[in-house]
């Protein structure tokens, strides 16, 4: 393998959308470490005046936050969310491939000013691409099942083989949803809803309103990247029949859902903070600041910052998560 067709794996992976797989994941830990140290308040206020709970759970047995167990899950639920980004983002390069979806992006980016992708270059045989994406499926499903043997919930089997199918028919297959402006819902579900409260279950065993709102907040982030995303290749997705929701909704209309994706989801980030820390409100008002930057750069197809602000869009959510667990 030469050093190019190594950078050519290495942007295959697009490491621009593996912060939207792990931020769901640093919320979800987030949710479920003050979900747990709460319940030990709960429990020791009859006997203090003011509840102080430990932030080491060795130091009080009546929570689980901070120990080894507690860690090894939260990193196991990180490696099933970045291997499976990583095998959809191979399947699609795959599957969009093969469509000719991906026609105009054989040459390198500073040429075609699209990303290159691996099958449409002609330089790795589309079963090599196939291939790569069933084994970081392989290597999430690995760690999934030891999420569940370490956790002992082993119905998070189930949900981990749902999201198999629905990675694969996302361009995949005969009717790919993705090529019927349904990408987003797959990506606010399985990137939002299914990562964040997923890992909470995992962790603690139950979900809670700050849960709730951390998932449908992080989710929205991570539509907003793909949102970007699409926008970027309105003209080549309707010319290819791809009909993603920006080509349904036209330029004008996609930058709208945009700018309702972004606010919104600073809007949750509010919420989580006034729920659990209000002195962490403040910290919120990044959020604006980087939707701000998306906005403008998507306004004048500033593509590669478009992308660049938005992909830290789902990070800057759990920052803010983690600010108010601190």
């Amino acid at each position: 393998m030469t050093r190019g067709t190594m950078g050519l794996w290495i942007r295959g992976m697009r490491p621009r959308t593996l912060p939207a797989s792990v931020a769901p994941v640093i919320v979800g830990a987030c949710c479920a470490w003050m979900l747990d140290l709460r319940d030990v308040c709960d429990a020791s206020r009859p006997l203090l005046e003011r509840c102080v709970a430990p932030a080491v759970s060795d130091q009080n047995p009546m929570t689980t936050a901070g120990t080894p167990r507690f860690w090894l899950i939260a990193i196991l639920c990180a490696v099933v969310a970045v291997g499976m980004q990583v095998a959809v983002n191979f399947a699609n390069d795959y599957s969009d491939g093969i469509r000719g979806t991906d026609d105009g992006r054989g040459a390198a980016e500073s040429a075609t000013g699209s990303p290159q992708r691996l099958v449409a270059s002609g330089l790795v045989p589309p079963r090599h691409v196939l291939a790569a994406a069933g084994i970081a499926a392989a290597v999430a499903c690995v760690a999934g099942v030891g999420v569940a043997a370490v956790s002992g919930r082993w119905w998070l089997i189930v949900v981990g083989a749902l999201c198999l199918p629905a990675g694969w028919c996302y361009t995949g297959g005969r009717h790919p949803y993705g090529y019927r402006g349904l990408g987003e819902v797959f990506v606010f579900v399985f990137f939002g809803l299914v990562a964040t409260l997923g890992t909470q279950a995992a962790l603690v065993g139950r979900i809670d309103a700050a849960g709730m709102i951390g998932a449908v907040g992080v989710g929205l982030e991570s539509v907003t990247l793909l949102m970007v995303n699409n926008l970027r290749d309105l003209d080549a997705d309707r010319e290819h029949g791809k009909r993603t929701l920006a080509v349904r909704l036209g330029e004008c209309g996609a930058r709208r859902a945009l700018a309702v994706c972004t606010l919104a989801g600073a809007v949750c980030a509010y919420a989580t903070a006034a729920l659990t820390r209000p002195a962490a409100v403040s910290s919120c008002y990044v959020m604006l600041v980087f939707a701000t930057c998306v906005w403008g750069h998507v306004r004048y197809h500033d593509w590669r910052r478009a992308l660049t602000f938005a992909g830290f869009q789902p990070l800057l959510f759990a920052a803010v998560t983690l600010v108010c667990a601190w």
